[in-house]
């Protein structure tokens, strides 16, 4: 996809309000839009996005699985892109081109395959990131160095270690998982064991609270109190919440942690609450905190000139990893991409759809615009087969959005 925003602000040819003439206005109430048939009448396969095949069938795939100990100190190499943080699961599909990164990278490939992947904000380098495994990776002189890396684990960034252009490394501490059990563990009555079950759903919940009333009688907070902090119900809240995206075909995790990392990844949230979740060191807290990005429908605007675009209820996932990905141009330039089904305020290039380096395989491509300020706010997507549904979305860049409560 060659019309893309650069990360600098910098907008390519397409993207300029001068080249666009198709203004794409849509009503958004209720009435007019059919959430129902997205779900059951989508033919559209959604592991093909997770396999990011727009950078080539026959990268090498890299052997073996690397995990730091906690609290290890390292010198990492550090990627540092703007706008983009990675949590762990997450995966990060890049193409590179300069050639100290390509040596870094080739660096990374001899040793352990790891890197470190850090936000670069509005000012300065955010002191959190993620490690990064490759296991897929393929150069080529004409179309760069093209990899695939997942997310694994957080770290803190102790020193910065500048090594010359663009080369930058750090000393890091790996950062732990804590796992806290459950709320009662310790204070349970021993006696009330036979009557415990591992609940999954609501009933579960409520047959569950009975023996956890009688747990609470020697503990010195009533039982509710301590159900804030019980990861599996925090977790069944938030699928609850999610049934909207889980609904329309994605594969939402059930583990408190991986949960946790998933909900950071796909809901629309600016870097400053990124940053906070990424910093949080337990499942529970994070879940709490997306609890309330999830109260409400979050209405989506222009980042620039706030102009209506969407809102949270109109994400749908086109990728069994959510509703928003990670994705890369041919230029090098990543995108984090958030698909809807509807969307209004934007105006499309006058060029006609384009297959080239698709995202979404079967799918054509037009350059969307902001139709208030000309910003470059992402793409419509287009179905070239007769026999995919739906027959078109949006996907939007996170970065050109922001979220309003309704």
């Amino acid at each position: 996809m060659d019309a893309n925003a650069d990360d600098d602000g910098t907008h390519s040819e397409l993207e300029y309000p001068e080249n666009r003439q198709n203004d794409v206005e849509e009503d958004y109430s209720e009435e007019n839009t059919d959430e129902t048939s997205i779900s059951t009448e989508s033919t559209f396969d959604l592991t093909l996005p997770a396999t990011h095949s727009y950078l080539g069938h026959n990268l090498e795939e890299l052997r073996g699985r690397t995990i730091l100990d906690d609290g290890l100190y390292v010198n990492l190499p550090l990627l540092v892109k703007q706008s983009v943080m990675l949590f762990p699961g997450q995966t990060l599909p890049m193409t590179v081109f300069d050639a100290q990164t390509i040596d870094m990278i080739r660096t990374c490939i001899e040793n352990d395959r790891t890197l470190g992947v850090v936000c670069l904000g509005y000012d300065k380098m955010v002191p959190i990131g993620t490690t990064a495994e490759i296991y897929e990776c393929m150069y080529d002189p004409d179309q760069g160095f093209r990899l695939k890396a997942k997310g694994r684990q957080r770290f803190k960034i102790l020193r910065v270690i500048i090594q010359g252009y663009d080369k930058i490394s750090a000393r890091v501490q790996v950062l732990p998982e804590i796992t806290l059990g459950p709320p009662f563990l310790d204070e349970r009555i021993a006696s009330l064991d036979h009557m415990r079950i591992h609940p999954k759903n609501e009933e579960d919940f409520k047959k569950q609270e009975k023996v956890e009333n009688l747990d609470a009688v020697v503990t010195p907070w009533p039982a509710w109190v301590y159900r804030q902090y019980d990861p599996l119900r925090l977790s069944l809240k938030i699928r609850q919440r999610l049934q909207f995206i889980e609904s329309k075909g994605s594969s939402i995790p059930e583990d408190p942690s991986d949960l946790s990392f998933w909900v950071a990844q796909n809901l629309l949230l600016d870097d400053n609450e990124r940053i906070v979740l990424l910093n949080y060191d337990c499942a529970i807290s994070r879940l709490q905190r997306e609890i309330k990005y999830l109260v409400e429908d979050k209405i989506f605007v222009c980042c620039n000139c706030d102009s209506y675009i969407g809102r949270q209820s109109h994400m749908f996932p086109m990728s069994k990893e959510g509703p928003q990905g990670t994705y890369c141009n041919p230029s090098g330039i990543i995108h984090e991409t958030v698909t809807l089904y509807h969307a209004q305020g934007l105006a499309l290039s006058d060029n006609p759809p384009s297959i080239n380096y698709t995202w979404f395989p079967g799918y054509a491509w037009t350059v969307a615009t902001c139709k208030n300020c000309g910003d470059h706010m992402g793409w419509k997507f287009t179905a070239v087969q007769n026999n995919l549904k739906p027959k078109a979305f949006w996907g939007l860049i996170r970065k050109s959005l922001k979220n309003k409560e309704k």
